[in-house]
């Protein structure tokens, strides 16, 4: 097994950093073991390949085996009622014994992986000697997990490995119309390991030919060529690839490698959707054809790509040189020299001249297919300013260009004035300023200048010509000045300044507010608060809001007066009697802006207002009964009693009753025969004011 042993050593250190393909590219980890079966049809045959899921499972499988099972479920469009079963494996399939691998590893690679995988002592593992330390336990699990994964992925490559490894079966004892259900089981025992089953359904029916690569391509350079083509597109259908190369016009094609081209390079996130190979090409200018076939799982080579050629062209690698850019005297033309050694004129095809408006960008060809041959060249359609370069194209299609040089024709003449300045200041300060885009093909930019009194010099406030149009800028707000003034002036690339634009004036927003009024005097009387104030000084003053609010009560300010100025008073005729208010007033300028209010007034309207007469007060003797029935009648509001005095012959009147608001009868018994009485009634309201007294006489 020396062979097995160098090949391991060759390919392996490369494939332990790429990720395995087919049955060997499912993580290794805790998941259950269980068996994976994929099939292929022939038209006379099935064949199947399987594997195991863990390291493990596929040891004690290369013991025990492997169990083949095989249902026959239809016939044509019948679904049987009792599917036919039959056991294809008499006894396990296992990977043939080592004597037997020895011939095979000797002619092909993949087989001498596969036989050291299974049978070697070791695989490049270094394990601790001695003992079944916590090392040594780890090692010996790294090692089997590698010998699965390179065993798997021998046996993906090549489909004779497949069933060297006990990995693979062709079934021809089948019949066409017939779909059948294959079930792979280990031989393991369930006390040592249980092991799912897989299986799959298939029938000669489902045959269909393998597809050609698709999107193949290939990019010609110097004696070499990279070769490309779809792999994903194909992935399920192939593993392997061939390529073969033609070098007589397509006639005959020889593989370019001995074993088949696998992607072992596949990352697991973000995978490529292309394979690529790179070939040497035995000389350049001589066409060669390519073609890529691809191999299945189950070894079977699928058809050819369509051919691509091409051949390799020598590698572009000097750079011309402008030696000259010379204005002519027309002042519309300019002569343009160059070199290129003469060593690189075996790899250019032709040269183009460039022209551009700026020194490194956004140069367009403006003279192409200029000879190889040719040196200098004339150049007629010139702009106000001209950057120019040489580019020399390579027979295989790379470039070089050359360092730039300058030719600009006499200019004077400025551009025009900038028109259409506009702009707005908001609350913060920032102005944005916006003006006409100037065309002139040799612009270069504006300079934009700022006073803040009309009269005042204008100070620039660009550091170098802008070459947009438009501006931002800040100024401060809370200053004297109300205004500020711009004006903006254009200028060409060779600085030829215009005029002044005509002069924006831009109103600062008003963010200072008013001066505060003052209350001057007030009266309180007749159910009328009349207020008086002085002014607010701003000249921006609009109005006087007065506001009020009852004392010592939750409800908020209410605006009871919106007074425009010069305006400065006020007659209150809503206020209610005995109740105490408060009264305080704000300035509001044009702006909206609101002055702090004023420190508040404590108003109380007395309840003076004249009170109506009582309508009705009499009184009826019956002296029988030894009495005065007194009755009155009164309808004004706010009434809470009624105070009725009464007075003997000459005597002063005295307080003798008082009624509650409601009650409109009294009968006096207190009474002296052949004596005159007089009686007072008087309403007291609410608000403590009282009616006028109605008084009446009475002979007893």
């Amino acid at each position: 097994m020396n062979r097995v042993l160098k090949t391991i050593h060759v390919i392996g250190l490369i494939m332990l950093l790429l990720p395995m393909h087919g049955f060997g590219q499912d993580p290794i980890g805790d998941e259950q073991p269980s068996v994976k079966v994929i099939g292929s049809v022939t038209k006379d045959a099935i064949m199947l390949r399987w594997g195991v899921t863990t390291p493990l499972a596929w040891k004690y499988a290369n013991q025990y085996g492997y169990t083949i099972e095989r249902k026959t479920i239809a016939i044509g469009q019948e679904i049987l009622k009792e599917p036919v079963v039959k056991k294809i494996t008499t006894t396990p399939i296992l990977p043939k014994p080592m004597m037997e691998w020895e011939e095979f590893t000797n002619r092909d690679n993949n087989a001498a992986i596969a036989a050291q995988a299974i049978y070697g002592e070791s695989f490049n593992v270094d394990l601790e000697q001695g003992g079944d330390d916590i090392i040594s336990i780890i090692n010996k699990a790294e090692a089997l997990e590698q010998r699965f994964s390179f065993a798997l992925f021998a046996a993906d490559q090549n489909f004779e490995v497949a069933k060297y490894s006990g990995l693979a079966y062709i079934d021809t004892d089948v019949k066409p119309r017939e779909k059948y259900l294959y079930r792979v089981y280990t031989a393991i025992p369930s006390e040592r390991m249980q092991v799912k089953f897989g299986g799959v359904y298939l029938g000669l029916d489902d045959f269909h030919p393998l597809p050609d690569p698709q999107d193949f391509v290939g990019i010609f350079n110097d004696k070499s060529v990279m070769l490309s083509w779809n792999f994903a597109l194909l992935k399920r259908q192939y593993n392997n690839y061939i390529i073969e190369r033609s070098d007589d016009n397509g006639q005959t094609f020889k593989p370019l490698e001995d074993i088949p081209i696998a992607n072992m390079g596949e990352r697991e996130k973000n995978p490529s959707d292309r394979m690529f190979y790179v070939d040497s090409l035995p000389s350049n200018n001589k066409e060669y054809f390519y073609r890529v076939k691809g191999i299945s799982p189950f070894g079977e080579v699928g058809p050819p790509s369509k051919a691509i050629s091409g051949s390799g062209k020598k590698a572009l690698v000097y750079n011309p040189a402008v030696t000259e850019a010379k204005l002519l005297s027309d002042n519309a033309s300019a002569a343009i020299t160059w070199e290129f050694p003469e060593e690189g004129m075996e790899s250019i095809a032709y040269f183009e001249l460039n022209r551009s408006n700026e020194v490194k960008n956004n140069y367009q060809v403006v003279v192409p297919n200029i000879s190889k041959t040719t040196r200098n060249i004339t150049y007629s359609k010139l702009e106000p300013i001209n950057y120019f370069t040489i580019t020399a194209i390579g027979v295989d299609g790379t470039k070089r260009v050359s360092f730039p040089k300058m030719v600009q024709p006499e200019d004077d003449t400025p551009p025009a004035i900038p028109i259409g300045l506009t702009g707005t200041i908001d609350s913060t300060g920032v102005v944005q300023l916006s003006w006409q885009m100037n065309t002139e093909v040799d612009f270069m930019g504006y300079r934009v200048f700022r006073a803040n009194l009309e009269n005042e010099e204008f100070t620039q406030i660009t550091f170098r010509p802008i070459p947009e149009s438009k501006i931002v800028d800040t100024v401060k707000i809370k200053t004297l000045n109300s205004q500020v003034y711009y004006k903006v002036q254009s200028f060409d690339t060779r600085y030829n300044p215009s005029g002044f634009s005509e002069v924006l004036v831009l109103k600062k927003p008003d963010v200072i507010p008013p001066t505060q009024p003052v209350f001057k005097s007030f009266k309180a009387d007749k159910g009328v608060v009349a207020l008086e104030w002085i002014t607010s000084s701003s000249e921006d003053a609009a109005k006087t809001l007065l506001y009020r609010k009852e004392k010592g009560g939750e409800t908020p300010w209410e605006l009871i007066a919106d007074v425009d100025l010069p305006a400065n008073s006020f007659d209150d005729t809503s206020a209610k009697p005995t109740v105490t208010y408060l009264y305080t007033i704000i300035t509001m300028d044009e702006s909206g802006l609101e002055s702090e209010p004023i420190s508040p007034l404590t108003i109380t309207l007395p309840d003076n207002k004249p009170k109506p007469e009582i309508e009705k007060f009499t009184a009826l003797v019956n002296r029988e009964e030894k009495k005065i029935d007194l009755s009155w009648k009164y309808k004004a509001e706010g009434v809470v009693e009624f105070s009725l005095y009464k007075a003997e012959e000459d005597d002063k009147p005295t307080l003798y009753k008082v009624f509650k608001a409601g009650i409109g009868e009294y009968t006096d018994k207190n009474l002296r025969i052949n004596s005159k009485y007089t009686y007072l009634l008087q309403a007291v309201f609410g608000s403590g004011a009282k009616s006028p007294i109605k008084k009446i006489e009475v002979e007893y």
